[in-house]
């Protein structure tokens, strides 16, 4: 899940809050059973996510790309932050298909939307594994290579993010991204609709409305579960 600038239990503990007044993550939620086929393969799966006539506004269309290489090769400090909104698959290898679309807005606005199917006992281990890292991740920073030493520095913060529950699991999560003058925040919904995991993200530069990611979450979720209409 790129950015538009360039198992678990309840006795876990609670990830220490990001600064700047975010809110703390707390107990990650856990996988409910699958039941039932998911989707065929990777274009099957493709053909369940939003397009761009289902989004809100004016939304371009992205070239494609392999939603298990990752977002990008970029380090980051600590450096297993770099798997922050990166697509499911890239973070949690092991999906039989897998698929991704992003769409370019204006001012700086982004959707972006990633799914994984796993063999059925592999979803509560990739849900986990996507949670964990966000719980180490509420602060991080880029790493510059030294050719582009002159660029401004990036930071981030990770924060849960509130939304109605959806699918048959689900949280949520915002990143802020800060570089100068910039910042940019995105919102994201993490779903799990039988044996797939999505990622819904919005970003923009002012804070997502709660009920605009919520609205495209349950949207994406009729879809996966191959309900027609909006």
């Amino acid at each position: 899940m790129a950015l538009v600038l360039a198992g678990c239990g309840d006795d876990e503990p609670v990830a220490p809050a990001p600064s700047g007044g975010l809110p703390s993550f707390g107990a990650p939620v856990t996988a409910a059973p699958v039941t039932g086929p998911g989707p065929a393969g990777s274009a099957e799966l493709l053909n369940r996510l939003l397009s761009s006539t289902d989004l809100p506004g004016s939304f371009t269309p992205l070239p494609p790309r392999d939603p298990g290489a990752g977002a990008s090769t970029d380090a980051t400090d600590p450096a297993a932050c770099v798997a922050v909104l990166t697509p499911v698959a890239a973070q949690a290898p092991g999906a039989r298909a897998d698929a991704a679309v992003q769409y370019a807005g204006p001012d700086f606005s982004s959707i972006d939307i990633d799914a994984a199917a796993y063999p059925a006992d592999g979803v509560a281990a990739a849900l986990a594994t996507v949670q964990r890292t966000l719980r180490e991740c509420v602060t991080f920073t880029d790493i510059a290579p030294p050719e582009n030493a002159g660029d401004p520095s990036i930071s981030y913060e990770v924060a849960p993010f509130d939304q109605p529950a959806a699918g048959d699991s689900s949280t949520a999560y915002q990143v802020l991204v800060r570089a100068d003058e910039l910042t940019l925040h995105s919102a994201v919904a993490l779903v799990q609709v039988g044996d797939t995991l999505t990622q819904i993200a919005v970003t923009a530069p002012e804070s997502v409305q709660p009920e605009v990611l919520s609205a495209l979450t349950a949207q994406q979720v009729r879809r996966l579960r191959g309900i027609a209409g909006p």
